[in-house]
């Protein structure tokens, strides 16, 4: 025999009086808004209309015809009523649902949000320390070349052959004792000596600036090159942060759209006042899990990090505590060791 907590609970009234739900649950010593489950409502209803029947056959019996269509009308009244309190009840399940998936879908969004910020925050770590890295890079360049370049000695001066020519002139002027001209091929020597000297000067400090244009010029040429690569790698992290928000976008409007199906066809279902239910309204194997109906529980239940077989979510005692900017000994927090490259399309994170 089936155990019931109405019958248990039953008052002494007579059950076969009741107009109302609310007179059947007063009459069950339970209060007009309190919540009872559908088996539960099925064995009130059942246990009245027991009773209810049973006063009509006697009513019948006794010629009150009258009195019996009235009780008839009640008991037609209370079907009805218990009917639509299942209704009332699907519909406060399926309200209920939704306003969990909303709630899932703002955590879930604030959870991408943050996930994406650490993730960009990472990428523009990774280039700055990549761009410091090659300033470093390029300034011992610059210092190597610098130190190279002091140690380069000006060659000794090579004349023209114009100018030697006037020096052997000047020699044998000399020696003839013809010092006039000697004298004025001296004077020309000089002139001569100060032009080629200086042009001599001017092709050695060409030759090091050389060396300084070539080293900027190629260290131009890297930055461009690292400009392009950081913002190569730059637009590939943001397109897969894109195709992640896109993931879970779409993952979650087919999960509500699957919830709105499955809760449109139990909307369309008619109430049963059977113990025991139909195939319809029987639950399978795995139902809590991954029923379409219950897409806001499951939905908050994985937002939150509820993991399979908990009976409800517990959060991490790290969690709990904020610690500020102040970092206890020997610990490491887990977003400290996140890495930027370490993200890929993000499916994974949203299935």
């Amino acid at each position: 025999m089936e155990e019931d907590v109405f019958l248990q609970a039953r008052r002494l009234d007579d059950l076969a009086s009741c107009a109302t739900v609310k007179d059947a649950f007063v009459k069950n010593g339970l209060q007009p808004d309190d919540k009872i489950d559908r088996r539960e409502q099925v064995l009130m209803f059942r246990t009245i209309e027991k009773e209810m029947e049973s006063g009509l056959k006697t009513l019948m019996e006794m010629g009150k015809f009258d009195e019996a269509k009235e009780m008839g009308f009640r008991l037609e009244g209370l079907r009805a009523e218990f009917g639509g309190l299942q209704t009332k009840d699907e519909m406060a399940r399926q309200n209920k649902q939704k306003s969990l998936f909303d709630k899932a879908k703002k955590i879930k969004s604030k959870q991408l949000s943050g996930r994406h910020r650490d993730w960009t925050s990472q990428v523009e770590s990774h280039c700055k320390e990549f761009v410091e890295e090659s300033e470093r890079e390029f300034e011992i360049q610059r210092e190597n070349l610098a130190l190279e370049m002091s140690r380069i000695e000006k060659p000794r001066i090579k004349y023209s052959k114009a100018r030697m020519e006037y020096k052997n002139a000047e020699v044998k002027l000399s020696h003839l004792k013809q010092y006039d001209d000697a004298k004025n091929v001296r004077r020309m020597l000089k002139t001569i000596d100060a032009r080629e000297e200086a042009a001599w000067d001017k092709a050695f400090e060409d030759k090091m600036q050389a060396k300084i244009d070539k080293l900027t010029e190629f260290q131009k040429n890297a930055r461009a090159r690292h400009v392009e690569k950081m913002s190569a790698i730059t637009w590939k992290e943001l397109r897969k942060r894109e195709k992640e928000k896109y993931i879970s976008e779409t993952n979650v409007n087919n999960k509500k759209k699957d919830m709105h199906h499955a809760m449109y066809i139990d909307s369309k279902m008619k109430p049963e006042l059977a113990v025991h239910p139909s195939a319809l309204l029987k639950k399978r194997t795995n139902y809590n899990r991954n029923a379409s109906k219950l897409r806001g529980e499951q939905l908050l239940d994985k937002v939150k990090g509820k993991k399979e077989g908990d009976a409800v979510f517990i959060e991490s005692l790290c969690d709990l505590h904020k610690f500020g900017d102040k970092t206890l000994n020997g610990t490491t927090r887990y977003e400290d060791k996140l890495q930027w490259s370490g993200y890929k399309s993000g499916q994974e994170y949203f299935d």
